[in-house]
């Protein structure tokens, strides 16, 4: 048995050209409709008597489809004329105003949407319909406010440039609402008695089906225009939604709070988003690449620093999105190159989502942003920086991605969760073979997985296991594993079986000139003035924060300062010269300025290459670090300083007074430094372009 045909239902009372252009693009595009449908035209007694004209001839017209002209005896109202309709149609129902304008497959569109279950309502996009209105740009670009709107024109490029994600929304909009037999049948007719002329009917049949367990959407495949205003003045218009609000939020005392939400929300954000891009032709020659990071580009970690030079240095031939985890999904940003001198395209938006649950090991709103980031800005290529945040949702994404995908391991999230290999965040495991030190650490421990983010406590030794076994099935969805340290490799190996072919060995350059460290040692700095060690980067214990205030403290007494550049996290001694937050570019100066001797980089963290200690290097200073880990790899294969054990506080001190007393051995290490050939991110970034143009496996 053969369902009943969609009825489109349009009231009519005046503006004869509204109504023409309505009714005749119904007609002009009913053969590009599959679907089966009937058009029911209600006269609401119109005033107009070119309107009555008009409806007369239509009515005897030949048309592909059943056509009924019913004229009201006497003015009805719009809610009352609309119910008229609903009670003649037997299949799902198209409320359609008298001054919009239908467009090819408009309503097989609408109609495949409505198919979803529990689809109370589908609403198409439009030039002017509240939520589902078009960016002022595209309606822009179609000329869609003028006097001469390219509406076929826009609906082709909705439907191509669409993302079809079908949002949902609180309500549909009544200028064109496909409703289906079931909401119909089970919410009943629009309520005439409360709404009379109209305004807010629309919305409190939908607020209805919702508490039925029904939902509402938006097709974002299909434009259908609306000139709006067509059957009443812009004042009574006006006075309409001031009388429907009132109603509504009577009846509905959450409705006001949950459209605020949903507006600050934006669930048609992405779609939108979507629609603009593809308003500016991105140059297919321009591979694309999505950067995969746990934090903004603005933060001041080493990583972002990383990434934002690495993308400058390459934005001559790639263009750019980062994608990176927020409380309540994934934020997206993307920079497109067009050439010419013009201005690149930049857009920054919130991926649809809930709030990450951070510890899960696979994070199905995540896994579902990721994915709309790859087919949102057809990616050539993925880069991953980091995935803390993230779960390892994204890992499982990538292995259908058919493109190269490159992962820089910046630190051993991967190999455990408390990436910073510190027991109590103090002292460094190595990533031990004995799993009982990982239980009581894991159990122990607090990790904060995103700047800002509350704790996360309580993990498990079974949580570690599932980890490491989701990260082991899904490494062959990276083509390219890049180290910036052998140490590093090697941590990572103590959990991982990598094939040597994916396995990558690239320095991370310095992110400042080099040219800043001059021609050689300064022999009057070195055996002239007070000894001054400098600790750089981020004052906590982390970094080794705890052994500079020891440091500070029991050299008071000494001519040697301890001096610090960087935020400082948690307290400093007072003893020690606090320079505060710094430029990476102008580090070398006010290195220089202060008359700094050597860096200090006493943190327990086991590093996976120190850009900071890249950064001194770049100063031509020396170096104290930690002797495992990138630090105590670079400074013992250069020759470029000493290393320590982080935790024994009062070894370092040891170590300070015996360099304060033989300045020779700190111009040996300085003269290595100045030996060193060291490279910038632009002199390494060729390298990962390389990577970018490869072939997936």
């Amino acid at each position: 048995m053969s369902s009943p045909p969609i009825s489109v239902i349009v009231p009519v009372y005046r503006g004869v050209d509204d109504v023409r252009n309505c009714i005749e693009s119904v007609i002009r595009h009913a053969a590009s409709c599959d679907a089966p449908f009937e058009l029911l035209v209600i006269d609401d007694a119109t005033p107009e008597p070119d309107v009555r004209v008009y409806l007369d001839e239509l009515a005897t017209r030949s048309v592909p489809f059943q056509l009924t002209v019913i004229h009201n005896e006497t003015n009805c109202g719009f809610v009352r004329t609309m119910n008229r309709g609903l009670r003649r149609a037997n299949g799902d129902v198209v409320m359609l105003n008298a001054d919009t304008v239908v467009t090819p497959r408009w309503l097989d569109r609408l109609a495949r949407a409505a198919g979803r279950r529990d689809v109370a309502t589908v609403t198409p996009l439009t030039n002017h319909g509240s939520i589902c209105t078009l960016p002022q740009n595209v309606i822009d670009a179609f000329g869609l406010a003028g006097d001469a709107p390219r509406i076929d024109e826009c609906a082709e490029y909705v439907a191509s440039q669409s993302l079809q994600l079908h949002p949902t929304v609180i309500t549909g909009v009544g200028f064109c609402m496909y409703t289906t037999r079931a909401a119909i049948d089970r919410v009943g007719l629009l309520d005439e008695d409360t709404f009379g002329i109209g305004y807010g009917e629309e919305v409190d049949f939908c607020l209805r089906a919702s508490r039925v367990g029904l939902r509402h959407i938006v097709d974002d495949s299909t434009f259908v225009y609306h000139r709006g205003g067509g059957s009443f003045g812009e004042e009574q218009q006006a006075e309409g939604w001031a009388r429907g609000a009132t109603i509504l939020y009577a009846r509905y005392p959450f409705f006001r709070s949950a459209n605020s939400r949903e507006r600050a929300r934006d669930p048609l954000q992405v779609p939108f988003a979507g629609l603009e891009l593809g308003l500016h032709d991105r140059d297919p020659s321009r591979p694309h690449v999505l950067q995969v990071l746990h934090s903004p580009l603005t933060e001041q970690g080493g990583t972002a620093k990383f990434v934002r030079a690495l993308m400058s240095a390459l934005e001559r031939e790639f263009d750019f999105s980062v994608v990176y985890p927020v409380e309540s999904g994934l934020a997206l940003r993307t920079r497109w190159h067009r050439g010419d001198g013009e201005a690149p395209i930049e857009h920054e938006f919130l991926l649809p989502g809930a709030a990450n649950q951070v510890t899960r090991v696979h994070d199905e709103v995540v896994a579902n942003a990721f994915e709309m980031a790859l087919d949102l800005f057809d990616v050539d290529t993925v880069h991953v920086h980091n995935l803390i945040g993230h779960s390892l949702a994204p890992l499982d994404v990538l292995d259908r991605f058919p493109g190269p995908v490159v992962s820089s391991v910046h630190d051993l999230f991967l190999a455990c969760p408390n990436f910073s290999l510190l027991y109590r965040k103090q002292s460094a495991c190595g990533i031990p073979e004995d799993l009982s030190v990982c239980r009581r650490c894991l159990e122990d421990i607090a990790i904060e997985p995103m700047p800002g983010s509350p704790m996360i406590a309580d993990l498990s030794l079974e949580y570690l296991a599932d980890f490491r076994a989701t990260t082991r099935r899904h490494l062959d969805a990276v083509d390219h594993w890049v180290f910036a340290s052998r140490s590093a490799a090697d941590y990572f190996a103590r959990v991982y079986d990598l094939e040597p072919a994916r396995v990558e060995l690239i320095e991370h350059g310095s992110l400042i000139s080099l040219g800043r460290r001059g021609d050689g040692p300064d022999e009057a700095l070195i055996f002239g003035e007070p000894l001054r060690v400098a600790f750089v980067g981020l004052g906590w214990a982390k970094k080794g924060l705890d052994a500079v205030n020891y440091l500070a403290d029991s050299l008071g007494d000494s001519s040697i300062e301890i001096h610090h550049f960087g935020d400082l996290r948690q307290p400093g001694s007072t003893l020690v010269h606090a320079h505060g937050p710094y430029e990476n570019e102008y580090l070398p100066e006010l290195l220089h300025a202060a008359g700094i001797h050597i860096v200090l980089l006493p943190g327990p963290y086991a590093e996976t290459f120190g850009i900071v200690m890249s950064e001194a290097l770049a100063a031509g200073l020396p170096v104290i670090g930690a002797g495992y880990g990138a630090l105590g790899e670079r400074i013992r294969l250069h020759g470029v300083g000493w290393t320590i054990d982080p935790l024994d506080h009062e070894s370092i001190r040891q170590l300070i007074e015996r360099l304060d007393r033989c300045r020779d051995e700190i111009l040996r290490a300085t003269e290595r430094v100045f030996e060193v050939k060291m490279q910038t991110v632009e002199d390494t970034a060729d390298r990962y372009g390389a990577l970018y143009r490869s072939t997936s496996r």
